[in-house]
């Protein structure tokens, strides 16, 4: 199996993990980023390139087939239209006064919508960080501070149960080089099973990206919609022993590759459809049977779906 491993350090001095698996029998080809799956295909025998994005920097990682070997290479493409390279080229002065009436016409525009805006931007990045985050010691400022000098970990969570009965609450200690380094709570409702702000069941050890500030770590955010790879895996084992008990007449090898095929093409959060496809809007109103069946009606899902599992 080849595997290779990539640092891509961002303009903002940030530090990526990148990694490729490409099995030598099966022709697997996974791609992870920041312990993140990213991209998972089957079979690949031929050149073939992925592209996903780093923050707003897109990555192409490149498998090259040339006498019966491969090759692989990352780079970033810095000529495709995206917003960032649009920046980078605006900043290479080519056209300096295309760049003044950009510039002049964006700070007008900005100008003008900032007041109105800026309440409700703020507004919304704290509803934003509820939803998806548990952040400690928030403030504004705490938050551009970990935007800026935040150094990344992972969060690991464990139930602690109440005094009374039904009482509890879900804690986590945020680990940096096998040693523990701050720890917290929040409490969830009376939930049976107990369901994460990513919409998924709570499992004993689930990890999740976190960053921290290295001169206060009480000031941290634990981010639920990025799990760890060892997470990710968790969520596709619950979803195919879903497809299997609710499609015991189906092989287990198309149950298989019915999930994976979704996780590919749809990306991991889909897999909540999965795991909860036999409640009812009632029991769960985020992800029932109602969002499964709407999940697989996706044509270009159903499509994959059939192409490459049908026969099996």
């Amino acid at each position: 199996m080849a595997q290779i491993n990539w640092v891509f350090l961002d303009d903002f001095g940030g530090r990526h993990k990148v990694g490729l698996y490409h099995g030598d029998r099966s022709g697997h080809v996974m791609i992870h980023c920041n312990l993140k799956v990213m991209q998972v295909d089957f079979s690949v025998e031929d050149s073939k390139m992925y592209s996903f994005f780093i923050e707003d920097e897109l990555i192409e990682i490149i498998l090259d087939k040339k006498d019966g070997m491969f090759g692989y290479e990352f780079r970033v493409n810095k000529n495709v239209d995206t917003p960032r390279n649009k920046v980078r080229r605006i900043a290479e002065g080519k056209n300096r006064k295309q760049i003044t009436l950009i510039v002049g016409g964006l700070v007008m525009v900005l100008a003008i919508a900032f007041f109105g805006l800026q309440w409700f931007g703020k507004e919304q990045d704290a509803k934003r960080l509820a939803y998806t985050s548990i952040v400690s010691k928030y403030s504004r400022k705490n938050m551009e501070r970990l935007a800026s000098e935040g150094k990344r970990t992972v969060a690991r969570l464990h139930l602690a149960l109440g005094e009374k009965p039904g009482e509890g609450k879900i804690t986590y200690t945020l680990l940096a080089v096998d040693s523990l380094m701050e720890q917290g709570d929040f409490t969830m409702g009376k939930m049976d099973p107990i369901l994460l702000p990513n919409g998924f069941p709570f499992s004993e050890g689930d990890e999740f990206e976190a960053a921290y500030l290295p001169t206060d770590p009480l000031v941290h955010r634990v981010d639920f919609f990025q799990p760890t790879r060892s997470t990710t895996t968790t969520y596709l084992r619950l979803a195919t022993l879903a497809e299997q008990k609710n499609n015991p007449a189906v092989s287990r090898e198309k149950n298989i590759c019915r999930v994976l095929t979704a996780a590919e093409k749809m990306g991991w959060p889909c897999l909540a459809n999965f795991i909860f496809q036999d409640k009812t809007p009632d029991e769960n109103g985020r992800h029932n049977l109602e969002s499964y069946a709407q999940l697989l009606k996706d044509p270009d899902l159903a499509k994959a779906i059939r192409e490459g599992c049908g026969g099996k």
